[in-house]
């Protein structure tokens, strides 16, 4: 189908809205889609990059579908993890909808109640929402029915945000107990960015439905992209000075190479950390305030209150200023801040594809992507200990670098297998909206038919319903029947228990009447922080009330967030980084200082053997093991060898498990190395495996799981026996 053809499809009302655009044809998205969804009845999976109109691809063909044969109610639900994303999409939906009379509404907690009411007593157009909003509305069946009963599609932005986490299973099970309270049957439309493997996708997506999945081609044009990455070594600075006042220096330098490379353009320099977002901009307009230029410095983390988010959002797009923004993961995703001039990355991405949702940002409608990595060396070499000169955050940046630019490869998303947390919650969410008891058979019937479970055994829950019934969280009537025990009530009717991520315990900062945002920890009178690309000191605090008064004041302060982050790293972004280290090619991104690290690093890994034998040992007894396996595989490891009385802790390469030292001081080189040849010839048998206390998930609601159940779930979704067993064939 050509871009014409698509075109000729669509509702006279689009085609106007087309033509007042100025748009000149379909982007190849939109054209694909327009095949798939005209032509085909199965669920579609749209993957394209940033800016590519994947919004449009969705919503043209479903509101022309739509005007065919107009629904009983509402006819498009569109979800997506943010609410911030919710309402960038109503203002860009909102004129071709005006176009074809159709009304939208957003559905979250910051939406206007009065739309919500209209939307509930007169059903139709659009409605988006997020997932906790809908598990909300899932409690008022009567609503659900009269809104949704004739639902025809539901459209699922950044796909790839909620594969492989206990929110996109929450999601799954939502879909599926849509239907069935609504008895609708809506096609399910992903869009996505970032797919490491689109079949993944594609089962994710049509799971619990009786549809296949599609996902049709899109030829779009080369990017053309310009990298460069600048490295800030401890070395710069004289042999006299001390190890911090050398890093302060080097972070100088950063930051005034920083602000000369954003001046005039409008940039986002992503973090890896809230606080490094913080210190970023604060060193930002301290040196624009030197030179007595601009601020034009700005903050956008999850942190930042929703207010200050948004108005940095809105002067991204619409200020004629070059608007400089630092951020983490809460504008990688689709955001509309309008043409951005460059990227900038401080310290190496957690991902490939966090890395890949970075870049997107920039190099719109045919621009150059022009990205700067800069990384600074974190802490000065030891003579003792040769590791010590590798810096494995330059490492892993030229390797997922590499990984983007000629691979094409991105981390693919596994959901999880056993998530039990999420079966508690979605045991209890369905007893409140059933709104009464349920027999044992009818609760696993409704709970274990819903495709995130698919892996979990009646035994398994029969076990959880024991355990409950035990605890006082559930609790049986005169007939035999579950109820939610008077115990649990509390917890469940809370609102906090709609969502299934955790939330660090937080208290909002204010200034006068000014909401800043929040802190997750409790500082005092006369403390300082910096927050929101300011400082600020604390003048009063109200611990009942989780809030803590500030006013300006000129010193820089620091702040220590909170951070839940898992590191898990793929094998194939491990094995780049060896490669890195190994094949001894040059990359023409690199500056003068990076090479010379990255020759550095090859020399000491060459020297003690580390990229061609497993086992390096640069004291006696203090072995360490170098495997390059995934997470998965060295957790495996770390127990098996603990099996055999070898105490080892994993050592992190930045946020990245890198490898196994040994820490007990009673075991060689020699010990070692017997040990894996045992592992590998009898094997790793994961039902007898013994899992430490300390190896446990970490989901929102496992205090009300039983111990054997975390376990499995440890067993299941957090060790690989056979990827361990393969990768010790190379041993």
């Amino acid at each position: 189908m050509t871009s014409g053809d698509a075109y000729d499809l669509l509702a006279p009302y689009i085609r106007e809205h087309i033509y007042k655009q100025g748009w000149h044809d379909l982007r190849p998205v939109q054209t694909a889609a327009c095949e798939a969804l005209f032509f085909h009845d199965e669920h579609v999976l749209l993957s394209s990059r940033t800016a590519s109109g994947k919004t449009e691809a969705a919503f043209l063909p479903c509101l022309t579908l739509l005007e065919k044969s107009p629904p009983r109610g509402v006819g498009i639900l569109y979800i997506s993890p943010l609410k911030a994303l919710i309402n960038d999409q109503f203002v860009r939906l909102r004129p071709l909808l005006e176009e074809g009379k159709i009304p939208v509404c957003k559905w979250h907690g910051d939406a206007p109640l009065s739309a919500k009411q209209r939307l509930t007593k007169q059903p139709r157009g659009v409605l988006q929402i997020t997932p906790e909003s809908l598990e909300s509305l899932m409690h008022r069946a009567p609503d659900v029915r009269r809104m949704l009963a004739d639902l025809r599609f539901v459209i699922v932005d950044e796909v790839h945000y909620f594969m492989g986490c206990e929110r996109g299973a929450q999601l799954q099970c939502l879909l599926q107990r849509l239907e069935r309270l609504a008895g609708c049957s809506p096609r399910r439309i992903g869009l996505s960015a970032t797919l490491g493997d689109p079949l993944l996708a594609m089962d994710w997506l049509s799971a619990g439905t009786n549809r296949a999945c599609l996902h049709p081609e899109a030829d779009e044009a080369k990017r053309r992209l310009r990298i460069r990455l600048r490295y800030f070594p401890l070395e710069m600075i004289s042999d006299d000075d001390e190890d911090d006042g050398g890093v302060q220096r080097a972070q100088l330098l950063l930051d005034k190479d920083l602000f000369e490379w954003t001046t005039n353009r409008k940039t986002i320099v992503f973090t890896k950390s809230r606080a490094d977002a913080e210190r970023a901009v604060v060193s930002l307009k301290a040196i624009a305030k030197n030179v007595h230029a601009p601020d034009v410095y700005r903050v956008h983390h999850g942190s930042v209150s929703a207010a200050l988010r948004e108005e940095a959002e809105r002067e991204m797009k619409q200020d004629e200023r070059p608007i400089v923004t630092a951020a983490t993961l809460t504008l990688e995703l689709g955001i509309d801040i309008g043409d951005l001039a460059c990227v900038a990355q401080l310290g190496s991405p957690i991902s490939v594809s966090s890395f890949t949702q970075r870049i997107g940002r920039c190099g719109r409608q045919g621009q150059m992507a022009d990205l700067l990595f800069s990384l600074r060396q974190e802490t000065s070499a030891r003579p003792e200990d040769p590791l010590s000169k590798i810096d494995w955050d330059l490492i892993k940046s030229i390797a997922v670098i590499e990984l983007f630019l000629k691979d094409r490869w991105v981390e693919p998303c596994a959901p999880p297998k056993l998530p039990f947390s999420l079966l508690f919650h979605q045991t209890m969410q369905i007893l409140l909206q059933t709104g009464g008891e349920m027999t044992p058979a009818r609760l696993a019937q409704e709970v274990l038919t819903l495709a995130a479970f698919r892996c979990v055994t009646q035994d398994d829950y029969k076990i959880l319903l024991r355990y409950l019934l035990n605890e006082g969280w559930l609790e049986r009537s005169e007939t035999g029947g579950l109820l939610i025990g008077v115990k649990a009530e509390p917890i469940v009717t809370f609102y906090e228990f709609l969502a299934v991520f955790q939330t660090p315990d937080e208290y909002e900062v204010w200034h006068r009447q000014k909401n800043i945002g929040t802190v997750s920890q409790l500082f005092q009178p006369g403390d300082s922080f910096a927050l929101a690309g300011h400082n600020w000191q604390v003048v009063d605090v109200n611990e009942a009330k989780k809030r803590i008064a500030v006013q300006p004041v000129r010193s820089v302060g620091v702040i220590r967030f909170q951070s839940f982050l898992q590191a898990q790293t793929h094998e194939i972004l491990l094995q780049k980084m060896k490669a890195v280290l190994a094949d001894g090619g040059d990359y023409p991104y690199l500056d003068v200082n990076a090479r010379d690290a990255l020759q550095l690093a090859r020399r000491v890994a060459g020297e003690i053997g580390i990229l061609d034998h497993w086992i390096y040992e640069n004291e006696p007894h203090r072995p360490a093991i170098f495997p390059w396996i995934d997470t998965k595989q060295l957790l495996t490891l770390q127990i098996s060898l603990a099996e055999l009385g070898i105490s080892t802790e994993i050592t992190l390469g930045g946020y990245m498990p890198l490898y196994l030292s040994v820490t007990d001081g009673m075991h060689t080189a020699h010990h070692l190395r017997q040990a894996l040849q045992k592992i590998r010839s009898r094997g790793v048998d994961i039902e007898t495996l013994a899992i430490p206390d300390s190896i446990r998930p970490d989901q929102k609601f496992d205090k009300f799981i039983p111990n054997e159940l975390l376990i499995r779930q440890v067993k299941a979704d957090y060790l690989d026996a056979d990827g361990l067993r393969e990768s010790l064939r190379f041993f």
